[in-house]
């Protein structure tokens, strides 16, 4: 494909998809990289609908968090079900929400000099909403035809779309990141879980001249299928240099990061991420493995792997998970600071902790006590 001749259609597009004037963003409003990143995942429903109720939370809520020593929020805009949170022409706002949300967190945090990170829910269209419904062939299909709530990343006009989504809310708001998260094919119910439709075998057929139904699904042994693995996650990675490439046309200093899985080579093979490889491309600004165990043994071993993987090229900030009874995520406040020290020793950049739901207020205060000058 023709990449550059695809960056500028998608450039094209998604200025013609907007009907109103959109105001550049200034570069020079958007706090500065915090040196050390405490961050946390934030979700509009831990807010609520209600405007009012809403505008007090997000400023009693922010007002800690800066106490506690977080200084960059990702929150969220698209969510699993395709429904956005901010001011969109091109997509379906979120009905409960008949109020700029992302206008007014954004518009709090920067009283507050915090960063924001607008996090997109890439692929997954489970609400199969707006454009998604009007094209259901854009939709995953297996081998047996089964579909499921997720879009194609292998598809031009599925990238075109998701793409437009993010270039809109760069053009209408100051912001210096776009976060991207679900930015690979699904787990469920199979991995890999690649799509079998007529569009993505003719695509797969143009390129290699391999003739996809003649192939026999986890034929390990297979040259032919394990260039079907590669392609497919190749088709994820042209988005995220499409996206690059869009976002340096609309304005050039806005980063992305990236919500990944811990394990680089399961997730290249089984989900098409190849996290390392945006890295190693400079496609990515910021990674954020999702390294949601209690084990500490497993924790450092993979924050060590991603340091190692990132080589200075992006920034590694990884998730903690925060949550009450297994082995995924940490019940004491305690571990959570054991694991942030062991970020802070490997050299990471910082860490996002996942997420304002199950950061309570033992977690809150615990934070407040360790930063520098605070009263004890």
């Amino acid at each position: 494909m023709q990449t550059s001749r695809f960056v500028l259609f998608l450039s094209v597009a998604a200025l013609a998809v907007a009907d109103v004037p959109l105001a550049m963003p200034n570069p020079a409003s958007e706090p500065s990289q915090p040196a050390e990143v405490r961050g946390v995942w934030t979700h509009p429903g831990f807010f609520g609908a209600d405007r009012r109720v809403a505008m007090e939370k997000i400023a009693a809520t922010l007002d800690q968090y800066k106490q506690a020593g977080i200084n960059t929020l990702f929150v969220l805009v698209k969510n699993t079900s395709g429904y956005l949170y901010y001011a969109s022409e091109i997509g379906v706002v979120d009905p409960a929400y008949d109020w700029d949300f992302f206008g007014v967190f954004l518009a709090e945090a920067k009283k507050r000099g915090m960063q924001v990170q607008p996090w997109f829910c890439v692929f997954t269209e489970t609400a199969i909403l707006g454009q998604v419904r009007q094209h259901p062939e854009w939709l995953i299909s297996s081998p047996r035809r089964e579909m499921v709530g997720i879009v194609n990343p292998a598809l031009p006009a599925v990238q075109e779309y998701e793409i437009s989504l993010m270039l809109e809310l760069v053009r209408k708001y100051e912001i210096g990141w776009i976060h991207l998260d679900y930015i690979r094919y699904p787990c469920e119910p199979v991995e890999p879980y690649f799509s079998f439709d007529r569009e993505t075998a003719r695509l797969f057929e143009e390129e290699t001249g391999i003739e996809l139904a003649s192939l026999k699904p986890r034929d390990t042994g297979n040259i032919e299928w394990n260039e079907w693995l590669r392609w497919n996650t190749e088709r994820v990675t042209v988005f995220v240099r499409r996206l690059r490439a869009n976002l340096h046309e609309t304005n050039p200093q806005v980063r992305i990061s990236a919500a990944v899985f811990p394990d680089p080579v399961n997730a290249r093979i089984l989900i098409g991420q190849n996290w390392p490889a945006w890295v190693q491309e400079g496609l990515v600004d910021m990674v954020n493995p999702m390294l949601y165990t209690g084990r500490t043994n497993f924790f450092e071993k993979l924050v060590r792997e991603a340091m190692q993987l990132a080589q200075g090229r992006a920034l590694v900030c990884p998730g903690i998970g925060i949550g009450i009874g297994t082995s995924q995520v940490l019940s004491e406040p305690e571990e959570m600071i054991e694991q942030m020290q062991i970020c802070e020793s490997l050299g990471a950049a910082g860490v996002v902790y996942f997420s304002s739901y199950s950061l309570t207020q033992p977690f809150i205060d615990r934070l407040k006590s360790a930063v520098p000058g605070a009263k004890r």
